[in-house]
């Protein structure tokens, strides 16, 4: 038989920036979460689910 099953990890990392105040500094992280210059590491896994999916599951 054969059973389709969706992992699911939850990683974590702490950055630093400058920024003027804590809008500009989630904008600015998010851009460069989104540019690759912010790479969460496996190394810092918080959770993992292992979930079976329904058979009529399609993707």
């Amino acid at each position: 038989m054969q059973f389709e099953i969706l992992i699911e990890e939850t990683i974590s990392d702490t950055f630093c920036i400058n920024a003027n105040n804590k809008q500009e500094a989630i904008l600015m992280a998010q851009e460069k979460y989104r540019q690759g210059e912010f790479i969460l590491a496996p190394g810092n896994l918080l959770d993992v689910k292992i979930t079976p999916l329904p058979k009529d599951n399609k993707k």
